[in-house]
């Protein structure tokens, strides 16, 4: 007998599943890129090609709506999400008691497939959960209490929470979630609806696996058709299997303690160990190293690492605040302090990060002016927000992070000397890519790290030249570059074996310009062997960064949107290169 798991049209399910199956599947997508711009300015990205619409609306009401905060989540008591009576009406223990005849052949293949189940009520408590448990992290596990919340104004846009809240199907997968601790997960979320249209319940998948959402989104479209017609396939389990085989979930790749998933090095290591041991004794700590060498990723390695691991993390760019906003930005402010201030106020950075991490980074673009103010509480631990009259108290660590010689703008007047020296109780200073003795161990590891999470039929096969410029490349952006670089490869490649011709035009015209003894066996330009040793010729980053526009622009033949995705930055970010170098479409103007 053939099993029909499609929709009836006289079930009330809603009829947007199929269209966002294919919505998830976006084209150009930089969920990475835009969590860290939301993270470090507050703010939403504006540019509409960074995530889909549906992202940057949950975004928004996470920041505006629900004022939630960003980074690891931590207010865990302000937000309570536990120990709470779950109040069951009659359908939704029908429902619930429905989900359990069907959990003995699910509960199997949702472990084989590492995929998790759960079952809220409408107000988003945990009603039932079942299927794979081993993907879980320690906070991810008080989630799988009954009675736990799952809706958006506590958890951030998930899946299960936003259909609550959207009363439509819908899913997200890593970095779309607003909160990181759900970036390692895919979560889908399925609402089931009465005849008035009211919510009853929702169904939801939790998987680490980032390849099978059309396969889970087909899942929970045969439990939501069972749930609402109580089809004879749910009383037999023979159908349950012979239906089940139809879904084309990968098997899970279970976890193994002995690999080395982080990628970090063993003198990588010891610095956080030396880092660790600082933040014991709250020793300030000043990060140092070029523009892109991972200094924002060793912040959030010393934070797992270190005693404060399960508190707040926040991090703020100095550099990308407005200098008349910074102070508010840090220490918040109160109701109508000024025109234009939300009614109830505002928590500040210091005030989030209480008991937990600040991360300052790019500290030497700081006012002049706020500095003695951040001074002041560095030494006292207290603040007064703006348009406040009593200070607040508060147990924070601060890392700093800076890429310019702060020493040289304390003798240039535009760095405070007591601030430097408040701030660098220790410095730990980390080499660029290029200087790194490992720098072929990072690039393996994050080029392997890219190719597993691209989803495509068949997989990718890189010629070895292509490896041997990789590893021989300058790369004066550093690690920020390199994944940039390995990214607009993959994903601009036109078929799976990756050639010479898929590098980015301004990676090979930086190899041209590093080396001009260059000429293949086929004719074409190319590299002859240089030890990994050898110096490189010092040029400054501005140099490269010009170059690198003029020759994209170029190349584009002046095509604004070619030429950012080529270069790997955003359409408004090269316009405002362009007036900064001041040249013109065409990449003619100020000479290097």
């Amino acid at each position: 007998m053939t099993i029909d798991y499609t929709i009836p049209n006289k079930v009330r399910i809603i009829q947007e599943a199929l269209l966002v199956r294919h919505t998830i599947e976006f084209e150009v997508d930089r969920p990475a890129q835009a969590w860290q711009w939301m993270n470090q300015t507050r703010t939403i990205p504006d540019q509409g090609e960074w995530v889909r619409p549906e992202v940057t609306e949950a975004w928004r009401r996470c920041l505006e709506d629900y004022q939630l905060p960003l980074g690891n989540y931590v207010n865990w008591e302000k937000y309570p999400a536990i120990n709470k009576t779950v109040n069951s009406t009659h359908q939704l223990r029908n429902i619930e008691e429905l989900i359990k005849q069907l959990s003995h052949n699910f509960t199997i293949f949702l472990k084989e497939a590492g995929v998790m189940m759960v079952l809220t009520t409408a107000e988003g408590r945990l009603l039932y959960v079942s299927g794979e448990n081993h993907l879980l992290s320690s906070f991810i596990n008080q989630l799988y209490e009954q009675g736990a919340n799952w809706h958006e104004p506590v958890l951030g846009n998930n899946g299960i929470g936003t259909a609550i809240t959207l009363k439509k199907p819908i899913a997200f997968q890593g970095m779309e979630h607003f909160l990181s601790v759900l970036h390692p997960f895919t979560t889908v979320g399925y609402p089931l609806l009465d005849d008035a249209g009211n919510l009853l319940a929702v169904i939801g998948l939790v998987s680490n696996n980032h390849e099978c959402m059309n396969s889970l989104f087909a899942f929970l479209h045969l439990i939501c058709v069972l749930v609402n017609t109580n089809l004879p396939l749910a009383q037999n389990k023979i159908a349950q299997e012979r239906v089940l085989e139809k879904f084309h979930f990968k098997p899970a790749i279970k976890p193994s303690n002995q690999d080395n998933e982080s990628g970090i090095s063993e003198a990588l290591n010891l610095l956080i160990q030396k880092a660790v041991k600082l933040q014991t004794h709250k020793i300030p700590i000043l990060i140092t190293g070029e523009s892109g060498v991972g200094k924002d990723h060793f912040v959030n390695l010393l934070k797992q690492a270190g005693p404060r691991k399960n508190a707040p993390f926040i991090a703020i760019n100095c550099a990308s605040i407005p200098h008349d906003l910074i102070e508010s930005e840090l220490f918040g402010y109160e109701a109508g302090s000024f025109t234009g201030a939300r009614s109830n106020g505002k928590p500040g950075k210091f005030k989030l990060a209480d008991k937990g991490i600040l991360f300052l980074d790019e500290i030497g673009d700081m006012s002049f002016d706020l500095q003695s103010t951040l001074l002041r509480v560095l030494e006292t631990s207290e603040f007064t927000p703006v348009g406040g009259c009593s200070p607040i108290r508060v147990d924070v660590q601060v890392v700093a992070a800076t890429n310019v010689q702060l020493i040289e703008a304390v003798e240039a007047g535009r760095f405070r000397r007591d601030l430097y020296y408040r701030l660098n109780g220790a410095q730990i200073h980390l080499l660029p890519l290029r200087e790194r003795p490992d720098k072929k161990t990072i690039i393996h590891h994050i080029l392997q790290r890219e190719l597993n999470t691209i989803s495509v039929t068949d997989p990718f096969e890189i010629c070895p030249e292509v490896i041997s410029l990789i590893e021989r490349h300058p790369w004066p952006g550093n690690i920020r570059q390199l994944i940039n670089v390995i990214r607009a490869t993959l994903y601009t490649a036109s078929n799976p074996f990756i050639s010479k011709k898929d590098l980015p035009l301004d990676f090979m015209a930086e190899l041209k310009l590093n080396d001009d003894n260059w000429q293949s066996s086929d004719g074409h330009q190319t590299f002859t062997s240089m030890p990994l040793t050898q110096e490189v010729p010092i040029k400054s980053l501005s140099n490269w960064e010009l170059h690198g526009i003029k020759t994209a622009l170029k190349e584009c033949d002046g095509n604004i949107s070619l030429a950012a995705k080529r270069l790997g930055i955003t359409r408004s970010t090269l316009y405002k290169k362009i007036d900064y170098f001041r040249l013109d479409k065409m990449g003619d103007g100020l000479l290097a």
